[in-house]
This record gives C-alpha cells, sequence and structure tokens, in this order.
C-alpha cells in the first residue's frame, strides 16, 4: 500500500466521519420534533379522559386498549427521549483517551502541550479513526432504530385510543 492509498483512505474515512456526524444531527432534531409531537399528543389524551370529554371513562369501559395507547404513548415520548439524550460513554472514554484524540471525551483528558506533540508527530492512526467511525455509526444506528420505534409506537398507541373511542361510541 503506498502513501498516496493511506491518504485516500483516511480522507475517505474522514468524510464518512462527516456524514456520520450529519446523519447523528439529523436524527436528534427529527427525535426532538417527534418528542414534541409525542408529549403534546400523550397530553391531549390525557386530557380527554377528563370527565364529559371524548375519553371519559376510559380505563373503565375500555381498560385493554385504554392501557395499551397510554402505554404506547408512554413509551413513544421514552424512546424519543432515549434518541436525544447524550451518549458520552464516560467511563470507557476514561479508559482509554491516551490513544485517542478525534472524540471530545478522550480529548478532555490530555494536557494541551501533549496533545500538539501527539498532533505534530502525525500520531494520529487510521484504527483510532476506525475506531471511531464504528463507534459513531453503533450509535447512529442506535438512535435511527430507536426514533422508528417511537414513531411506531406513537401511531399505534393513537390507533389504540381511536380504537377506544369508537368502541365507546358504539356502546353508548
Amino acid at each position: 500500500m503506498t502513501d498516496d492509498d493511506t491518504t485516500g483512505g483516511t480522507d475517505f474515512g474522514w468524510r464518512v466521519h462527516g456524514a456520520v456526524e450529519s446523519w447523528t444531527a439529523k436524527v436528534d432534531g427529527k427525535a426532538s420534533i417527534a418528542l414534541a409531537i409525542e408529549a403534546a399528543t400523550l397530553t391531549l389524551a390525557i386530557g380527554f379522559t377528563d370527565s364529559g370529554r371524548l375519553l371519559d371513562g376510559l380505563l373503565v369501559r375500555q381498560p385493554v386498549f385504554g392501557l395499551a395507547g397510554f402505554a404506547l404513548l408512554c413509551a413513544s415520548v421514552a424512546l424519543a427521549i432515549l434518541v436525544i439524550f447524550p451518549r458520552l460513554r464516560a467511563r470507557k472514554a476514561r479508559r482509554n483517551w491516551s490513544n485517542n484524540a478525534i472524540y471530545f471525551g478522550h480529548l478532555r483528558f490530555w494536557n494541551p502541550s501533549d496533545l500538539a506533540s501527539f498532533l505534530k508527530a502525525g500520531e494520529l492512526s487510521e484504527i483510532q479513526l476506525a475506531t471511531q467511525l464504528v463507534t459513531m455509526s453503533k450509535i447512529a444506528w442506535w438512535k435511527h432504530v430507536a426514533l422508528q420505534w417511537s414513531l411506531i409506537a406513537l401511531v399505534l398507541g393513537c390507533f389504540s385510543l381511536a380504537l377506544c373511542y369508537f368502541l365507546m361510541a358504539r356502546m353508548a
């Protein structure tokens, strides 16, 4: 492998790093919007259970679908919160900070002059970049899957509560 091959691979790795970073930021933004919608939906659904409202007596008249609906709405909110909750991996960062200079969790342990010497010596290796890419990709993947499940739970929770309303209306 020539230096040009190594440089090309490293350059590509940094471009992938930027893409994964962008995807992670975008899923966090989407999850923030989903959280606002899900929290508002849950609040609205709770409000509809008040006396004389659409879902009055829900947990007595349709306990299975009612509890399922509220559980799913709560799960959707919880999953959205987990997506946007920072994943710092503090313990792991504390253990292996001295041979990594990419993640800010590692950088915080460095002495600035030691870090400058490390960077000047070109000691940042492809394996460090590759490790960072794999770690970031796992986090981004998990966030995207959790957001999908959050949205699925929102839809199923709304469907369950709508079904409760329909069943209660038919029984009245």
